[in-house]
């Protein structure tokens, strides 16, 4: 399901916009759990997740300031024959930008997992409305693979290319994310003051988006061995949300670079 990110600024979406490739290039996996024999070992380069690792990313908005929390949990969950890492994502909204319990109003479980191409997979979501913790409600969204229809997706091809297309989750009527690859080797410069880094080299950018959401799109720039480092949303107004923080084991590990300022 595409994520909701606040208002921001709005010339960053232009030059994505141009972009796009003229032809896409369908690319469709045959899925089988016999094609992952280590898949919670998610390493792929634009999309890794090191368990016990914590993403802060926030975004202005009109009414303050919005916080996404994703934490990369040690659990984990079997589904369609294949065993996910468990990610916990939270959505804080408040007047300064805050991660208080009575600020919470979004509150999701996604599930990933790498096969042996390196291709990270989405197997599902559970996913609540909040109006802070312990007030929280299913979402429409929610889906899970192998159940009622509910087919897997990819989040990340294990090799990128520019015009590449591919499904991110399906279930009708409720979750059909789709995403194409529109820019390689991009540099991302940050527009906040508190960004963990101030730019970030060799990155790809991705126009995300769901037929059930019409107008809805999502540019995301996908940076090597850090992951999403900005979100751009463009449906009617543009938001834009960028990474403010990485937290716990990716910090030890090799890959990481130190932010730079």
């Amino acid at each position: 399901m595409l994520k909701r990110v606040a208002m921001s600024a709005i010339a960053v979406v232009a030059p994505f916009l141009a972009t796009t490739p003229a032809i896409a290039t369908r690319v469709s996996i045959p899925f089988s759990p016999a094609n992952f024999s280590d898949p919670l070992t998610i390493d792929n380069t634009y999309f890794p997740l090191p368990a016990g690792t914590t993403y802060t990313s926030k975004s202005d908005t009109s009414d303050g300031c919005e916080v996404d929390v994703t934490t990369v949990t040690y659990d984990t969950r079997v589904i369609d024959g294949v065993t996910t890492r468990v990610v916990h994502d939270q959505v804080f909204d408040g007047s300064s930008c805050t991660t208080a319990p009575a600020a919470l109003t979004e509150d999701t479980l996604d599930y990933y997992a790498q096969d042996n191409a390196g291709n990270v997979w989405y197997l599902g979501e559970d996913t609540f409305s909040c109006q802070g913790a312990g007030h929280c409600t299913p979402q429409d969204g929610a889906w899970i693979a192998g159940v009622n229809g509910a087919e897997p997706g990819i989040i990340m091809l294990g090799h990128p290319r520019s015009g590449d297309s591919y499904k991110q989750e399906f279930l009708a009527g409720v979750a059909q994310d789709q995403a194409l690859v529109t820019a390689l080797g991009v540099t991302a410069k940050m527009t906040r003051s508190d960004a963990y880094q101030s730019s970030y080299s060799s990155c790809i950018v991705t126009k995300e988006w769901s037929v059930l959401e019409k107008g809805a799109i999502e540019f995301k720039t996908y940076c090597p061995n850090v992951g999403v480092v900005v979100t751009v949303e463009h449906h009617g107004k543009v938001v834009r949300s960028e990474l403010t923080s990485i937290s716990g084991t990716a910090n030890a590990l090799k890959f990481r670079t130190p932010p730079k300022h």
